[in-house]
C-alpha cells in the first residue's frame, strides 16, 4: 500500500540499522501480541518498542510529546485539539494520520478492558484533517497526557474479521523498533526487534534487542553470569545472592510504578467483615516482616497503602498499625466472640458457633501459600480458626462478588497514572469486596479532574489514606523488580536508572534508545 487516501504523501518502508544486539533474558512469555487483550509485562515491553502513543512517559514518569506535536485546550478545558507530526510512517511504509488515532481510540474503548479506563469521560473524537485530532470530554480530564495507548495501523486492523482472534504476529507500528520474524529453533524461544534507522524521533544507539525466554530465574541468572546474555529482568530474590559480586554484572532492585503489590481482600458483604474493626483485627494479627522474609526474601518491603512505592504519588506518611494481638483479641471481644469453653478458640457468645474464617489462595501464586500460613498462625494465636481453600486458577474466579468467601490473597500491579491506579478501588470497579465510601468517590473525582500536580498528589494521598483507614484491603508486601545488566559490555543506562529506579519494565522506551556498547560510548 503506497499511499493512504487523503494524505498525498509517498510511503517510505522502514529502514533497519546495523549494530550490536542487546540480549535480555526474561522469565515469562507474552500472553498475547494483541494490544487489545494482552496483560503481561513482556507484551507491554514489546508494545513500547514497536508502537507510539500520542505522549510517551519518560524515565522520570513525565509525559513528553511523541506522535502529538502540540495541543491546545479550550477555555472550559473540555476540548483538546491535538496536532500530529507529519513525518511518521508505520514500519510497512504507510503514513500515520489522525484516522489511525481515531480508529485506535474508538476500538480500544469498545474492545479493550486493559485500555478502556484511559477513555473515561471521552465523549467524541473527530478528525478535521489528516493531522488533527479533536477530543471532547464530559469533564475536565486531568490525566489526558498520561494516556499510554499504542496507536495501531488502521489499514491493517480494520481488515480483521475478528479482533479477538487476531494474533498480530508482525507487530506493525510506528515505533523505534520493528519485529524481525526469525525462527530461532526448538531450543530457544526469542523475539528480535531491529532498530529503525529512519525513526522520526532518532535512531536507537544499538542495532537490535533480543528477548530470550528461560523457564526459571536460575537459568536466566546463569546465562547472565556466564555472559551468554547481556541483561535480565523478572529475577527472584535468589539471584540477589547468586549474582552478587559477579564481575561485570550490575544488580538492580527497583520499585517501579508498575511493580506488584501483594495483599488480602476482605468480603465486606460477609457478617464477619461488614465493619472496619474486624478487618483491622486481621491486620493486628499479621506479621508483615516475617511474611516478607519467608515468601520474598530480600526482594521487597512491607506494605501499607495500595500504591506502589515506585509511583511519584506514593503516600509514605500513613501512620501504620503494627502487629498487636492484644488489640486484635479485644476487637473480637467487643464484637461478641469469647472463648467460652476454654478450648483456646473463640465462639459467638449468642449462638455458640466457633469463629471460623475462610481464606482463598491460588496455586498460581507462589508467594501466597507461605503468606497464608503465617496469617493463619497469627489468627490462631488469638483463637480465630481459618479454613484455607486453594484454587487452581485465578483466585478471583472463585471469589465472586456475591460469593461466600471471607478473605482472599491477591496481587495487583501499580500504574504511573494515579487516576487509573485509584479507579481500582472505586465502588463501580471494586465489585469484588463490596466496599464503597462516599469520601473516596469524592476524592477520586478531585483526582481525575485535577490539572495541577500538587492537587493531584494531595488527592492521591487522601485516596490511599481512606482505603488504609477503612481496610477493605490489607497490603502485605511491595514486591521489588529484580533485574541486572552487564555493565562491562553496555553503557548509557545510568541516567535512566537514576531517574526511574530501573532499566527495563519501567514503562518507558528511554533505556532501549540510549543503551550502547561500552566500547563505543562517547
Amino acid at each position: 500500500m503506497a499511499l493512504l487516501p487523503g494524505c498525498g504523501k509517498e510511503s517510505e518502508t522502514a529502514q533497519v540499522q546495523a549494530g550490536e544486539e542487546l540480549s535480555i533474558a526474561v522469565t515469562e512469555m507474552p500472553d498475547s501480541l494483541n494490544p487489545l487483550y494482552a496483560t503481561s509485562r513482556l507484551a507491554e515491553e514489546f508494545f513500547l518498542l514497536v508502537y507510539d502513543p500520542l505522549w510517551r512517559i519518560d524515565a522520570n514518569g513525565q509525559p513528553v510529546g511523541c506522535l502529538a506535536e502540540d495541543y491546545s485546550l479550550s477555555s472550559d478545558q473540555l476540548t483538546w485539539t491535538i496536532r500530529l507530526r507529519k513525518d511518521v510512517t508505520f514500519s510497512d511504509g504507510v503514513p500515520l494520520t489522525s484516522a489511525d488515532v481515531k480508529y485506535t481510540f474508538e476500538t480500544m474503548m469498545i474492545n479493550s478492558q486493559v485500555y478502556d479506563p484511559c477513555f473515561d469521560g471521552v465523549r467524541e473524537i473527530r478528525c478535521p484533517d489528516d493531522y488533527t485530532v479533536v477530543i471532547t470530554t464530559e469533564y475536565i480530564k486531568g490525566d489526558m497526557l498520561m494516556n499510554p495507548v499504542p496507536i495501531l495501523p488502521r489499514h491493517i486492523w480494520i481488515e480483521q474479521p475478528d479482533l479477538r482472534s487476531f494474533t498480530n504476529d508482525e507487530l506493525i507500528g510506528s515505533g523505534p523498533f520493528l519485529r524481525q520474524m526469525v525462527d530461532t529453533g526448538p531450543q530457544e524461544t526469542s523475539w528480535i526487534f531491529q532498530a529503525r534507522s529512519n525513526y522520526f524521533g532518532g535512531a536507537a544507539k544499538l542495532g537490535s534487542v533480543r528477548f530470550i525466554y528461560y523457564s526459571t530465574e536460575t537459568m536466566a541468572g546463569r546465562t547472565l553470569s556466564s555472559g551468554e546474555v547481556d541483561a535480565a529482568f523478572g529475577l527472584s530474590d535468589v539471584q540477589l545472592t547468586t549474582l552478587q559480586g559477579v564481575p561485570g554484572v550490575r544488580l538492580i532492585q527497583s520499585y517501579l510504578p508498575g511493580s506488584e503489590v501483594w495483599g488480602v481482600a476482605f468480603n465486606t458483604r460477609r457478617p464477619y467483615f461488614n465493619t472496619t474493626p474486624m478487618r483491622i483485627m486481621v491486620e493486628y494479627c499479621t506479621d508483615r516482616a516475617w511474611m516478607l522474609s519467608m515468601s520474598s526474601g530480600e526482594a521487597g518491603m512491607t506494605g501499607s497503602v495500595w500504591a506502589s512505592p515506585g509511583a511519584s504519588y506514593f503516600n509514605s506518611m500513613v501512620n501504620m498499625r503494627g502487629m498487636n494481638p492484644v488489640d486484635a483479641q479485644n476487637i473480637c471481644y467487643t464484637a461478641g466472640y469469647y472463648d467460652g469453653d476454654g478450648d483456646g478458640m473463640l465462639e459467638d457468645m449468642v449462638t455458640g458457633d466457633p469463629l471460623v474464617l475462610n481464606l482463598y489462595t491460588s496455586s498460581l501464586d507462589s508467594w501466597s501459600s507461605t503468606a497464608a500460613t503465617i496469617l493463619m498462625d497469627g489468627l490462631a494465636a488469638i483463637g480465630v480458626d481459618v479454613d484455607l481453600k486453594v484454587v487452581d486458577g485465578p483466585v478471583t474466579s472463585a471469589c465472586t462478588p456475591k460469593g461466600s468467601w471471607d478473605m482472599c490473597m491477591l496481587s495487583w500491579r501499580g500504574n504511573a497514572n494515579p487516576v487509573l491506579a485509584a479507579k481500582r478501588f472505586c465502588a463501580a470497579q471494586n465489585s469484588l469486596t463490596g466496599w464503597s465510601n462516599d469520601a473516596y468517590e469524592a476524592a477520586y473525582d478531585q483526582l481525575r479532574t485535577a490539572t495541577d500536580d500538587m492537587a493531584k498528589q494531595n488527592a492521591a494521598y487522601q485516596l490511599q489514606q481512606i482505603v488504609y483507614d477503612e481496610a477493605p484491603y490489607m497490603v502485605l508486601i511491595y514486591h521489588s523488580d529484580i533485574q541486572a545488566i552487564r555493565d562491562d559490555y553496555w553503557t548509557g543506562f545510568d541516567e535512566v536508572l537514576e531517574a526511574s529506579g530501573g532499566v527495563f519494565g519501567i514503562g518507558s522506551v528511554d533505556a532501549y534508545m540510549n543503551i550502547e556498547p561500552a566500547g563505543t560510548a562517547g
